[in-house]
């Protein structure tokens, strides 16, 4: 039998809001006004446009940002519209609590993607700064803490284990007190293989990791989020 997952072959542009990451990263332990945060492959998030509206400092970081705004969001129309459509297919992998259905869910996505296009026009470059990981531009320790929603674990089909390393190497050199990971699944909603390697892996000794339940569960049992103390 073929295990049921959400198939996607490529990483799609799909915002998430400030409510969420507000949740899955427990950033209510956070004091803003200490931080500086770098949003990881960010996307069309609404998160570094609300947050910084906020009081907060955050700086977006994606490689889709060395496209137009136009270009992004018409991408951005084209995979929410396909991922909608797949969705009622694989429902009942999801917990609609967060969101009570699929027109609601729609809805949000919507409304973080018309916000960041919105922000993205408006600020471009200073906030939003083009970058292909698993390398970047950004000074040693420039950010205090680094958020990475939807990336590392969730595609682990499609980047593996050595782009992970890579990346997290990297980030852990841009960052100065800790990065947050969410969700710890796959897209096919089982816990990802690379956390246990990770958490063995000798060229990460050094740092304290530990894995942690949150207050947003969407994909069924994905309410974890992975902390890693880089000082």
């Amino acid at each position: 039998m073929m295990e049921k997952r959400l198939e996607l072959k490529d990483i799609v542009l799909i915002g998430r809001t400030f409510d969420e990451y507000y949740r899955m990263f427990e950033l209510s332990n956070i004091n803003f006004k200490d931080e500086k945060i770098l949003d990881v492959a960010s996307g069309v998030s609404s998160f570094c446009s609300e947050a910084n509206s906020k009081g907060y400092n955050v700086t977006a970081s994606d490689k889709i940002y060395h496209f137009s705004a136009k270009e992004i969001e018409e991408k951005c129309i084209s995979d929410l519209k396909m991922v909608m459509e797949k969705l009622p297919l694989v429902a009942d992998l999801y917990k609609w609590e967060f969101f009570k259905d699929i027109d609601a869910l729609k809805k949000k996505r919507e409304r973080a993607y018309k916000l960041f296009v919105k922000d993205f026009k408006e600020k471009g470059g200073r906030q939003y700064i083009a970058t292909e990981y698993s390398q970047t531009k950004f000074l040693d320790d420039e950010f205090t803490i680094s958020l990475i929603s939807h990336f590392l674990f969730m595609y682990d089909e499609h980047l593996d284990y050595e782009f992970h390393k890579r990346t997290l190497s990297e980030i852990i050199r841009v960052t100065s007190k800790e990065i947050r990971i969410f969700p710890i699944v796959n897209l096919k909603g089982k816990r990802s293989l690379f956390i246990e390697k990770l958490m063995e892996d000798r060229e990460f000794k050094d740092y304290e990791k530990g894995i942690k339940k949150v207050d947003y569960e969407f994909v069924k049992d994905g309410n974890e989020m992975m902390a890693i103390k880089v000082s």
